[in-house]
């Protein structure tokens, strides 16, 4: 007589819950994707609003002013005051939008005595706001200051040039003053028809010493067909260049004249 054996019945599993798909998500990648989102967001809230404002806005050109915001004070009064008559004759005196102008005549003291008028002139400068100075001497050269406005240079720069400037003929003399440069100091002497004395003037140009206080001196000579140009330069020293012009330039170029 046999007797069955029956295995015990085993409990039923539970079924695994379902989770949200969110929790399902590595914690990394959805503060990742978050942090993307939101930056999103504000990213395009902020240009729907410009893109707005574009829209409703009109440009407008405001009106240009007539003069600078701050001129330049224009003393002309106290200018042509101060010009000394024995020195600077037939004096005009202006306004200009950036200071103020003199024109005149050199005397034929005033030629003499270089060193009166180098101090003259260097005062003039230094108190006002001269931006054009243009002065011409008894025997036609013309020299100018551009650019000063309550700045100068020293009357033994001025008193030298001016001198050498006379006694070799130049036609122009020119002081120039770069402020927005940190007051670069220019100087340019001209020959308008050196003719043959092209090479005496390089010698003569060799022995101007260059005062410190000045960048740069610039002598130009035109001949026939020859321009000859020497710069002194505080950087980079002197140096010498021909150029053809006139009749030689043009057949070198095969220009008709």
């Amino acid at each position: 007589m046999s007797t069955a054996v029956t295995a015990p019945e085993q409990p039923e599993q539970p079924a695994p819950e379902k989770q949200p798909w969110l929790r399902r998500i590595p914690a990394p990648l959805f503060v990742t994707a978050y942090g993307v989102l939101v930056i999103a967001v504000i990213l395009g809230a902020a240009m729907a609003v410009g893109y707005t404002a574009d829209a409703k806005s009109t440009a407008v050109d405001p009106p240009q002013p007539e003069r600078p915001f701050n001129p330049a004070p224009a003393d002309t009064t106290n200018i042509a005051e101060s010009i000394r008559p024995h020195l600077i004759t037939d004096v005009e005196v202006g306004e200009t939008n950036t200071g103020a102008m003199l024109r005149g005549n050199l005397t034929e003291e005033a030629v003499a005595e270089p060193e009166e008028l180098a101090s003259h002139l260097s005062r003039l400068l230094e108190q006002n706001c001269l931006d054009t100075v243009t002065l011409t001497s008894p025997r036609g050269m013309r020299m100018n200051f551009w650019g000063f406005c309550f700045a100068t240079i020293p009357p033994e720069t001025i008193q030298p040039l001016l001198a050498f400037a006379d006694k070799e003929g130049a036609d122009s003399l020119a002081f120039y003053d770069y402020a927005g440069r940190g007051h670069l100091h220019y100087v340019a002497l001209n020959w308008m028809d050196a003719g043959d004395n092209t090479e005496k003037l390089e010698r003569a140009w060799d022995r101007v010493e260059r005062p410190d206080d000045l960048d740069r001196i610039t002598f130009n000579a035109y001949a026939g067909d020859d321009v000859v140009v020497m710069d002194n330069d505080k950087k980079t020293g002197k140096q010498t260049k021909h150029w053809e012009t006139g009749e030689a330039f043009a057949r070198r170029w095969g220009l008709d004249r």
